[in-house]
């Protein structure tokens, strides 16, 4: 090659020289260097084609176990309605309570009882001042006296003046005078006698007796009050005589009969009580129909007598009917869902479970009253819903007897036939 050339071609591509301590990189380090990517790469493909492949037949089995587990069903029996039970307060209160004063007017003077005190029947309460009838006493006595000697005084003459007449030495009339003159003064003396009678009822009257055996609940004035006729003196209220009235809806109060016994709650105490009226008018206060029931105190045990007073509330559980298509369901077997709905899970012919939305229409401590889209003779789950998921098949379903139709409420719902 000619030297000119040479020189040209090393001025056209002068020598490459690596930066100072660093030592060129060599075709053999990049090969290695990518065989060690590849190799990783591969590595974690086939970890995670091989998790997969585990979790996928995790599930299968799982699932497995879920078709195979045991699905108690209970058939859904609709009805037309259902009764749904309400608590009705009423009041016990005496059968009998007066407020009870004199017929006369007059001073009090005397209490011969006080507040709270027990009294029997025909027990002297109170007595008025009697002075002033005292006097009026003695003063009919005087009279009675001075009429029933005038009435001697003119039969004795009418004697005389009967032989007189009969021997011819007085007239006819003067006999007849005489007779009228007897028969006034015996008037005058039966006149006399009526009046102290009066008086001697004044008397009786100015004595306050208890009308029947009971308790006194209150006292209204004091010795030295001057009365008017009627004005209340006590409050008796009857001893051993209670009562219980009770506001009713129309359907329950026409439903009692009277004599019937039904079962009242105070004081977490029970008892019976007998329907002894039924009103056949609507309360205006309050547009319920008031019913009386009267309580035995021969029924009521030592401690209820003790705790069962007038004045105290008193409840009633009464049956109310609800027109309202739907049926009874286990409470395990409702699901919360969406606006206040739930759901339950039945199974169709397939084996599949499917849901249903329903609502609440009453419910206790175990059964539920439920309306919805739900059909007569369908299989409702009844337990073990959380382990179900809508359109899950399922293979080991078990028919458990219905025992929650007629549990609930004491229900008495009517079955809806054909639907």
């Amino acid at each position: 090659m000619p030297e000119s050339y040479r020189d040209n071609l090393q001025e056209s591509n002068p020598p490459q020289f690596a930066p100072s301590g660093i030592e060129p990189v060599k075709p053999n380090r990049l090969l290695l260097a990518l065989i060690t990517v590849v190799s990783f790469a591969l590595l974690a493909i086939l970890m995670i084609f091989s998790g997969n492949q585990s979790v996928l037949a995790l599930d299968e089995d799982k699932l497995l176990v879920m078709q195979q587990a045991k699905v108690e069903v209970s058939i859904i029996k609709m009805h037309a309605s259902y009764i749904k039970p309400r608590v009705v307060y009423g009041q016990i209160g005496a059968v009998q309570q007066s407020d009870i004063g004199f017929e006369l007017n007059g001073t009090l003077r005397q209490l011969a009882v006080l507040e709270g005190v027990s009294v029997v029947k025909g027990q002297v309460l109170a007595n008025l001042d009697t002075a002033r009838l005292a006097a009026r006493k003695n003063e009919l006595n005087s009279e009675l006296q001075s009429a029933k000697a005038d009435a001697t005084l003119a039969k004795l003459s009418e004697a005389r003046i009967v032989q007189l007449v009969e021997k011819g030495l007085e007239p006819q009339q003067r006999l007849d005078e005489v007779k009228a003159q007897l028969d006034a003064a015996n008037a005058a003396a039966s006149e006399a006698q009526a009046r102290l009678a009066s008086l001697g009822v004044e008397l009786a009257k100015s004595s306050l007796k208890a009308p029947f055996a009971g308790q006194v609940v209150r006292q209204y004035v004091d010795a030295g009050t001057v009365l008017n006729a009627g004005q209340a003196v006590f409050s008796i209220l009857a001893k051993d005589a209670l009562e219980a009235r009770i506001g009713l809806p129309e359907q329950t109060a026409f439903g009692l009969s009277i004599g019937e016994n039904r079962q009242l709650a105070m004081h977490d105490q029970i008892f019976m009580a007998q329907v002894a009226s039924v009103a056949k008018q609507r309360n205006q206060a309050t547009r319920t129909i008031d019913a009386v029931f009267s309580i035995d105190q021969n029924l009521l045990s030592a401690q209820q007598k003790a705790l069962i007073i007038s004045g105290d509330l008193v409840s009633l559980t009464v049956d109310i009917p609800m027109q309202t298509r739907g049926a009874w369901v286990p409470l395990s077997a409702l699901a919360s869902s969406v606006r206040g709905l739930w759901t339950l899970y039945v199974v169709d012919a397939n084996n599949t479970i499917q849901t249903r939305l329903v609502s609440i229409e009453y419910a206790d401590n175990t059964n539920a009253f439920v309306s919805g889209a739900i059909n007569d003779g369908e299989k409702v789950v009844v337990s073990g819903i959380h382990r179900l998921v809508p359109q899950q098949s399922v293979s080991n379903v078990v028919e458990v007897e219905n025992q929650f139709t007629h549990a609930s409420a004491r229900s008495k719902a009517t079955a809806v036939k054909g639907l």
